[in-house]
């Protein structure tokens, strides 16, 4: 059997096939017509009897995922079940964004590191030379704004004066935090540049503001303020990073994809991880707004808050769980 000739007669239909699928992508199932949807079902069953014969030939690496990638996304299509959006969303929250988490464990590791690292140094440097919150990162804008040193050397916590805001503070807290996560995740397009320099500022300034209070005797209320919602904010940010730095990794390290295809490839992944993200900010702000800055709740409460919360997101992300009923990807 002459393969190349093979290939050759059998390319034009699998180019059909993928031509399908890409339009359902576009525009659904239900733009195509009764001969596009027959011909859906034909090609299918025509690539998988390929894949197969390709697999007995022990064809190219190249070939053989191209055609495992098309018979897979055509029987998703063919033999896909009715959805019901409800339940997919939430066996995503319940059970795909933790697993996607696992997965991708080490990105989020990484971005973990690029917060500490010089986080832990600034903190270092501030406990030195407490002018060292004065440098610039940029023309006017000081690692500590003159506001905060000013309660700070007052031995005042800015965070005192939020109790009665609470309400309206804490949908303000979300939506910034959500910024910052967006940030992190959208800036792995620049091949992973803009999410490490996010990272790595937003340690800075946690670490610097740690140092100053540590100076004036402050620290413990600081720690007391941020124990409660830190214990989903900040997982959440290391997370978005994570996906950021996936999509980095894809265009830096393509491997045998183009960059555009693994970049895509890396995308709906990260994408997964960066959603369910919006959920424990959420929480998190809730938690800042109505619990974290009220001074007559006692440091203990405010510490199995804040415990509370973390083990409850290790439970959620570490305890392997099945979809329930039947999804869209079943």
């Amino acid at each position: 059997m002459n393969v190349e000739r093979w290939v050759a007669k059998r390319r034009p239909v699998w180019q059909e096939l993928e031509d399908l699928l890409k339009k359902v992508d576009r525009s659904g199932l239900g733009s195509l017509d009764r001969e596009q949807l027959q011909a859906l079902g034909r090609l299918y069953r025509s690539t998988s009897s390929d894949l197969s014969r390709a697999r007995a030939l022990n064809l190219g690496s190249d070939i053989l995922s191209y055609l495992n990638n098309l018979a897979v996304k055509g029987h998703n299509q063919v033999y896909q079940s009715r959805k019901n959006r409800w339940l997919d969303f939430f066996n995503y929250l319940y059970a795909t964004f933790p697993a996607l988490v696992r997965q991708h464990m080490g990105v989020v590791a990484i971005a973990f590191a690029i917060f500490l690292l010089p986080g832990f140094a600034c903190w270092d440097f501030e406990h030195k030379d407490v002018n060292f919150a004065h440098m610039e990162i940029m023309k006017g804008h000081p690692m500590v704004s003159d506001e905060m040193w000013d309660m700070i050397e007052h031995k005042k916590m800015w965070t005192d004066q939020l109790q009665d805001a609470s309400p309206t503070f804490s949908s303000t807290i979300a939506a910034n935090n959500i910024r910052v996560c967006i940030m992190a995740f959208a800036l792995g397009i620049t091949a992973g540049l803009g999410t490490t320099l996010i990272l790595f500022f937003n340690g800075m300034s946690v670490g610097t503001v740690c140092g100053i209070c540590q100076h004036y005797g402050l620290l413990p209320n600081l720690l007391l303020f941020m124990v409660g919602h830190g214990s989903l904010e900040l997982p959440a940010i290391f997370i978005s990073g994570g996906a950021g730095l996936l999509m980095g990794k894809a265009i830096l390290f393509p491997g045998q994809h183009s960059r555009g295809d693994a970049l895509r490839l890396a995308a709906k992944p990260a994408l997964g991880m960066f959603g369910g993200c919006v959920l424990l900010l959420l929480i998190a702000g809730t938690i800042e707004g109505f619990i974290s800055p009220r001074t007559d709740l006692s440091g203990q409460t405010k510490v199995l808050v804040g415990l509370a919360a973390f083990l409850c997101l290790l439970a959620y992300l570490f305890v392997p769980r099945k979809p329930l009923g039947r999804s869209s990807n079943s």
